[in-house]
């Protein structure tokens, strides 16, 4: 695991550009096409590719995005620009996250509070229309929007500032050059509406329902699925193998399935690891392993039957 911990890396800037390439063409698509179907279609694909520039954004946040630590701060910086939001606070409070996972600082857990995703539902309907469904209607676009247009508590004034001006010299430079409607379809707005939502479902399988449990070992979900799933959902595996990530988090994205691969052959508790097969729905080819809601709607109700005293 130390030699993966190590390994080189010289991909990140590629990786980044890549991303970028697939947002600008699904954007070109759409504008050259001009349907109104194919125009949300691409809006959400673009939104989805910002998860896996800001899942970039986690890897630079963590030095491994390119090997000098000074570049990964400024690809960092300079992606969270393009991405509306802040790179020192999403840092700091990554930071905590990691440092306490599971006790009242984490910032993920107090998400999970905030959005109701703590609490046990009657069942994975009633879980997806409140907790998901509920969330994306609008306490997901209002942060969103308070992301790129507001200011975090603990952001400066000048990164803030600079942000902004950035962002409207941006739609400035679009609405001059006649695209100032398509910069606003094909970035703004799947950042604001598309983006918070697939982030919210990454980071409910990342620790929804396990967030509370004091091993370490159980407190992080990892999952598989379908190829579309996994590149919809899964961008940079990060979100797939994130106990491992949570373990070892110097290991680069690249390396996470050959670390699994590791721990599954000689790490004696691998099996105790929560380990999910889809994400929506079970998969016919392993039934007997839960998808990711399932798993989330059955353990929030298994925490609610331990605290409840025996009658």
């Amino acid at each position: 695991m130390d030699d993966l911990c190590a390994r080189g890396r010289a991909e990140g800037p590629l990786d980044l550009a890549r991303d970028y390439l697939a947002a600008a063409v699904t954007a070109a698509v759409g504008i050259t096409v001009g349907h109104p179907i194919l125009t949300a279609v691409c809006m959400v694909y673009i939104g989805i590719r910002q998860r896996h520039l800001s899942n970039l954004t986690h890897e630079a946040i963590h030095t491994k995005l390119t090997r000098s630590r000074r570049a990964n701060t400024i690809f960092g910086h300079l992606n969270c620009l393009a991405l509306g939001e802040p790179f020192t606070p999403y840092r700091r409070s990554h930071r905590v996250h990691h440092a306490k996972l599971g006790s009242p600082d984490d910032p993920m857990l107090r998400s999970y509070v905030s959005r109701r995703a703590h609490a046990p539902w009657p069942d994975k309907k009633a879980f997806v229309t409140h907790v998901i469904i509920g969330n994306a209607l609008w306490q997901l676009p209002k942060y969103g929007f308070l992301t790129l247009a507001g200011k975090a508590g603990d952001e400066s004034w000048k990164a803030a500032g600079t942000r902004w001006a950035a962002w409207a010299a941006c739609a400035a430079a679009a609405a001059a050059l006649g695209h100032g409607i398509d910069f606003a379809l094909y970035w703004a707005l799947p950042l604001i509406v598309v983006r918070p939502i697939v982030t919210w479902l990454t980071d409910l399988g990342n620790h929804a329902g396990l967030i509370h449990n004091t091993d370490v070992i159980r407190q992080t979900c990892g999952w598989t699925s379908h190829a579309l799933t996994r590149h919809l959902l899964g961008g940079h595996n990060d979100d797939m193998h994130h106990p491992i990530h949570h373990w070892f988090p110097n290991i680069g994205w690249r390396e996470l399935p050959e670390a699994a691969t590791i721990l599954r052959e000689h790490y004696p508790r691998w099996d105790e690891v929560p380990w999910c097969s889809g994400y929506f729905f079970r998969r016919r080819a392993t039934p007997h392993i839960p998808c990711v809601l399932d798993d989330i709607v059955a353990t929030l109700h298994l925490q609610l039957t331990e605290r409840q005293p025996n009658t």
